[in-house]
């Protein structure tokens, strides 16, 4: 069935389709700070493809996003040759706008609201499976069955690197800790 794709339509697709095209995204991008950058660029150009042709007649509008998305995804690392970068965050960054839900109450003694910054600066100097990970899971807020599927990896393999990495963070926000007293 054809859908009829207007301007005054557009924020209604956005809410539609925001989580699922995020998902989308953190799947495919190479490096976990481009997520953002990649979903406006997204939405900006599904935008202008609307006013530029004033009705969109759609059967899908979920793949047409998703065709826009990974169109995006390539002209970025082809643009900025990132395909073999691996990135770690700076010390003038800011990422303090990441909140990391913890099912857990892991380590509510150790990790503080001022330890969040370090442990994302260690998660993500792991590998990018792992980065995303701990994405898909702390920030979206997936399954762990969900997230092997979305990667790829088994669900052992999955909580291996949950918990894993959890016990890392631990042990370095722990010596941390120790070293500044």
């Amino acid at each position: 069935m054809r859908a009829q794709i207007q301007e005054k339509d557009f924020e209604n697709i956005y809410q539609q389709t925001y989580n699922k095209l995020l998902r989308y995204i953190v799947i495919k991008c190479n490096n976990i700070d481009d997520i953002n950058d990649i979903l406006q660029e997204t939405y900006i150009e599904l935008l202008k493809k609307i006013r530029k042709k004033k009705t969109l007649e759609l059967d899908n509008i979920d793949g047409f996003i998703f065709g826009i998305s990974n169109n995006v995804i390539k002209r970025h690392y082809h643009r900025n040759k990132k395909e073999n970068i691996i990135s770690f965050y700076s010390e003038n960054e800011e990422i303090s706008n990441i909140d990391i839900k913890d099912d857990f109450d892991l380590e509510q003694d150790v990790i503080t609201k001022n330890n969040v910054d370090k442990a994302w600066k260690y998660i993500n100097s792991k590998d990018l499976i792992t980065t995303k990970v701990f994405y898909l899971y702390f920030v979206l807020g997936l399954k762990i069955s969900e997230i092997s599927q979305e990667l790829g990896i088994s669900e052992s393999k999955t909580k291996n690197k949950i918990y894993r990495t959890l016990k890392e963070i631990k042990e370095y926000l722990g010596k941390e800790v120790w070293e500044n007293d």
